[in-house]
C-alpha cells in the first residue's frame, strides 16, 4: 500500500491504534490478492492439463534430468506405456533404442541449453519393442529468471510416411534402373528446358554424369541451332501439353559426331492436370537411315544392271523383277507381279533343270550356276547363264531365292562361229612384217629363233614327209594284205617252207596289227604337227598385222615353250605357275611382239628363281617353293592389265632404275644381251601405247605389270 496515497506523511504523529488499523487493512488486501492469483493459476493449470489430456497428439513433458513429468493418453496409446509406468522415469531409457540413446541424450542436453531448434526425427521403441519413426516438436518451459525448467514435446508417428517415402524412392530407383537398361535415350526436363534426369544411354552419349547434367539446358558442344530447336520443342510441349513427334533431329555426341534420332516428347502432369515436366524418348536412327540409303543405292544398282535379276519366295511366287528383267520378258514397269510364278519365265526343259538341279543344289551349298533359257512373250527362247542363290536365315532355313541371269545369245553365236572358223583362223596366220626393226628381230632370234626355226623346221619337214607318205603306205600295205588273202584263198595248202614262215612270223597277227601300227604312226605325226603349230602360234611369224587376239592363248603358248625350264630338275623341284586369269575381251595388238614380251619377262623371272634356288637346300625349296603368278584383269579405266609376280630375290633399287635401258644387263658376258627388257619396253610403250612397269623390293620378289588398251587408236 502506498502510504502517501493514504495521507500519511513521514515525521507526523498519529495514534497507534490508527496506525495498526491501517496495517491490518493492508494485510487483508494482500491476502485477498494472493487468493485471487492462486485461483487464476489453478484455472490455468487445469486448462493446461486439459489440453494435454485431450491433445490428439502424444504430448510428453520432461525435466532437466530427462525425467517424465507429464504423459498424456495419446502418448500412452502410441508407446504402450501408462502414465503411472513412466512418471519419474528417464525418457531415453524407456522409448529410445540403445543404439540411438547417446545421440538422443546429446540432443536433449542441447535443447535444455537452447542451442538447437525445436524439431528432430528419431527412432523410438514402443512397450512391445516395435521400432517406430517419430517427428518430435519441443517447446522449452522457463521460470521467471528465463531458465529452462522443463521441455514439452509433441510426438507424431511418421513411420508409415517414411515407409511410403522409402517405397517411392525404391520405385523411382527401379524405374530409373529400367530406363537405364534400355538403349533409347530418355530425358526429363523441367520448366525452361532445364534437365532434371537423364538415363544411362543419354549420359553415355553426352559423356556426362547426373550431377553434370543437372539443371543444364544442353551440352556446350551442341550446335547452337540444335539447342535452340530443342528449347522451342520443349516449350511447345510444356505450354500445350501436347505430345510432339520429331521423325528426325540431329544430336551432337560428346566426341563431336552428329547422329540422327527419332524423338517423341510428352508432358508429365500433376494431379491438377498441370504440366510440370516433359519427358523425351529418342532412338538413334543413323544406322537405319544409312541402311535405307544403302538399300536405295543397292536398288538403284539392281535397276541399272543390264542382267536379269529377280527374287521369289519358296513357292516360286515372284517378289521382284529389275528393269532389265521386265524388259527381257516384255513386262510393263507398273505391271503387277502378284500372280506371277518363276516357272512362267522359262521353257519346260529349263524349268526341269531348275527344279531338279538348280534349286536343290542352291539349298544344299548356297548357290547354283548353269545354262538355261528365258521365255519371251512371243514364245522365243533366250539362252542365259543363270545363277540361283538360296538366301537363308541364321538358323539355316531358306527364306527366299534370287536369280541372276545374263543373255548369252551373242556368246553362243560367237562360239558357233569360232568353232566353224577355227581351222580358217589357224590357216590365216601371217608372217611378221619384214620391215620389223633389226634389234627386235635379233632379240627375238636370241630368245626363240633357234627354237622355232630349228625345231619347227627340222621337225616339220620330216614330219610332213612321214605324214604325207603314211597314206600311200597304208594303201600299199592294204594291197599286199589283199594279195596275201588271195594267195591263201587260191593256194590254201602252201609248201612246207612257206607254212613254216607263216607260223614263224605269226602272219595272222601281223595282218591284224599292221593297220593299227600305221594308224598310231599317223596319230604321232599329227601330234608333232600340233606341237609345231603351238610354236608358230607363240611366235606368230606369219602374222604382222594388228588384230584382236586372246591374250591368255599367247601366255599359254609362251609357257609351252618354257615348259622344259619349269619342270623339276635334279637339283630343284618344279617351278609352280599360278594362273589368276580374269575375264578379258579380245585385245587388238601385235600378237607376236606381245608374246616376245611375255617370253622376256618370264625368262627373267625364271633366271631370278633359279639364281635364288641355287643357294637353297631341297628342304627350303619344298617349304617355300618358287612360284610365278600370272594375273590378268580389265582395269576400271578400260585397260587390260597383265601382271607377272615372282617370289625370287627381287631387284635392287640401283638396278631397277636402269632396268629398261638398252644394253643394260646384270647377267654374265655371253649370256644376256641387255636388249630383252629394252625391246619389251618399246613394244609396249611405243607400239601398243601402253605402260610397262616393274615393282620390286630386294629379297621380296619382283612384279612386272603390263597395261595396254583393249583397242589401239586409229592410225597406229
Amino acid at each position: 500500500m502506498n502510504f502517501q496515497e493514504q495521507g500519511i506523511e513521514s515525521g507526523k504523529n498519529f495514534p497507534v491504534n490508527q496506525v495498526l488499523k491501517v496495517d491490518e487493512v493492508s494485510r487483508n488486501g494482500q491476502k485477498i490478492e494472493h487468493q485471487l492469483l492462486e485461483q487464476d493459476l489453478k484455472q490455468l493449470q487445469d486448462k493446461f492439463l486439459l489440453l494435454i489430456e485431450r491433445n490428439p497428439l502424444p504430448l510428453i513433458e520432461w525435466n532437466t534430468a530427462f525425467q517424465v513429468i507429464q504423459w498424456n493418453p495419446a502418448a500412452e496409446q502410441l508407446f504402450g506405456y501408462s502414465k503411472s509406468e513412466v512418471l519419474g522415469c528417464q525418457l531415453p531409457e524407456i522409448i529410445v533404442p540403445e543404439s540411438e540413446r547417446v545421440q538422443v541424450i546429446k540432443i536433449m542436453e542441447l535443447l535444455i541449453e537452447e542451442k538447437v531448434g525445436g524439431n528432430n526425427l528419431s527412432k523410438n521403441l514402443t512397450k512391445h519393442r516395435r521400432v517406430i519413426i517419430c517427428d518430435w516438436c519441443h517447446t522449452p518451459i522457463t521460470n521467471v529468471d528465463g531458465k529452462v525448467i522443463s521441455i514439452v514435446s509433441t510426438v507424431q508417428d511418421i513411420t508409415k510416411v517414411k515407409s511410403f517415402e522409402s517405397a517411392l524412392r525404391e520405385n523411382e530407383k527401379t524405374y530409373q534402373q529400367i530406363l537405364d537398361a534400355i538403349t533409347d535415350m530418355v530425358l526429363v526436363k523441367g520448366a525452361k528446358s532445364r534437365i532434371i534426369w537423364a538415363n544411362k544411354a543419354f549420359r553415355d552419349y553426352y559423356g556426362m554424369n547426373e550431377e553434370q547434367l543437372q539443371n543444364m539446358i544442353d551440352a556446350p558442344f551442341s550446335e547452337a541451332d540444335h539447342t535452340l530447336q530443342y528449347i522451342k520443342d520443349d516449350a511447345y510441349v510444356f505450354e500445350t501439353g501436347q505430345t510432339l513427334e520429331i521423325p528426325q533431329e540431329p544430336v551432337t555426341r560428346y566426341d563431336g559426331e552428329v547422329r540422327l534420332f527419332h524423338t517423341i516428347k510428352s508432358a508429365i502432369r500433376n494431379e491438377l492436370g498441370q504440366t510440370i515436366m516433359t519427358v523425351g524418348v529418342a532412338r538413334d536412327i543413323s544406322e537405319h537411315k544409312q541402311a535405307q540409303k544403302e538399300q536405295a543405292k543397292l536398288l538403284a544398282i539392281l535397276e541399272a544392271a543390264p542382267d536379269f535379276i529377280s527374287t521369289a519366295d519358296l513357292t516360286g511366287r515372284v517378289l521382284y523383277f529389275n528393269k532389265a528383267a521386265r524388259k527381257i520378258l516384255e513386262l510393263g514397269e507398273k505391271e503387277s507381279l502378284q500372280e506371277r510364278n518363276l516357272c512362267q519365265n522359262h521353257p519346260k526343259w529349263a524349268n526341269d533343270i531348275i527344279q531338279n538341279q538348280g534349286l536343290p543344289e542352291s539349298v544344299r551349298v548356297g548357290d547354283w550356276v548353269g545354262e538355261t533359257a528365258l521365255l519371251k512373250a512371243d514364245g522365243r527362247e533366250i539362252p542365259i547363264s543363270q545363277l540361283i542363290i538360296a538366301h537363308k536365315s541364321p538358323d539355316g532355313k531358306v527364306e527366299y531365292f534370287s536369280t541372276l541371269a545374263r543373255d548369252i545369245s551373242e556368246l553362243k553365236a560367237a562360239e558357233e562361229t569360232l568353232v566353224q572358223k577355227a581351222e580358217d583362223l589357224e590357216c590365216a596366220l601371217k608372217e611378221l612384217q619384214s620391215t620389223q626393226a633389226h634389234l627386235l628381230q635379233s632379240e627375238k632370234m636370241s630368245s626363240i629363233g633357234q627354237l622355232v626355226a630349228g625345231v619347227a623346221h627340222e621337225i616339220n619337214n620330216p614330219t610332213s614327209f612321214i605324214y604325207s607318205n603314211i597314206q600311200p603306205a597304208n594303201e600299199y600295205i592294204n594291197d599286199l594284205l589283199l594279195l596275201i588273202e588271195l594267195y591263201q584263198e587260191h593256194y590254201p595248202n602252201p609248201v612246207k617252207v612257206i607254212q613254216e614262215q607263216i607260223e614263224a612270223i605269226d602272219l595272222e597277227f601281223l595282218m591284224a596289227d599292221l593297220p593299227k601300227l600305221l594308224s598310231s604312226m599317223k596319230m604321232g605325226a599329227e601330234r608333232i604337227k600340233q606341237i609345231v603349230l603351238s610354236l608358230r602360234n607363240f611366235s606368230r611369224m606369219d602374222e604382222a598385222e594388228c588384230k584382236a587376239v586372246d591374250i591368255h592363248l599367247g601366255i599359254d603358248s609362251t609357257l609351252v615353250i618354257l615348259e622344259h625350264r619349269l619342270k623339276a630338275q635334279h637339283n630343284r623341284p618344279a617351278i609352280e605357275i599360278i594362273k589368276e586369269y580374269g575375264k578379258l575381251p579380245l585385245v587388238e595388238c601385235y600378237a607376236g611382239q606381245l608374246n616376245q614380251v611375255f617370253m622376256n619377262i618370264l625368262v627373267n623371272a625364271l633366271d631370278a628363281l633359279e639364281q635364288r634356288d641355287a643357294k637353297r637346300s631341297i628342304e627350303q625349296m619344298q617349304e617355300a617353293p618358287s612360284t610365278i603368278r600370272i594375273c590378268t584383269q580389265v582395269s576400271p579405266h578400260g585397260k587390260v592389265v597383265i601382271r607377272f609376280v615372282d617370289n625370287g630375290v627381287g631387284i635392287p633399287e640401283n638396278v631397277l632404275k636402269r632396268l629398261f635401258d638398252p644394253f643394260f644387263t646384270t647377267k654374265p658376258v655371253g649370256i644376256g644381251t641387255g636388249l630383252g627388257l629394252s625391246i619389251s619396253y618399246q613394244i609396249i610403250v611405243e607400239k601398243h601405247k601402253g605402260k610397262l612397269t616393274c615393282l620390286s623390293i630386294a629379297e621380296q620378289g619382283a612384279e612386272f605389270q603390263i597395261e595396254i588398251p583393249i583397242s589401239l587408236p586409229l592410225g597406229d
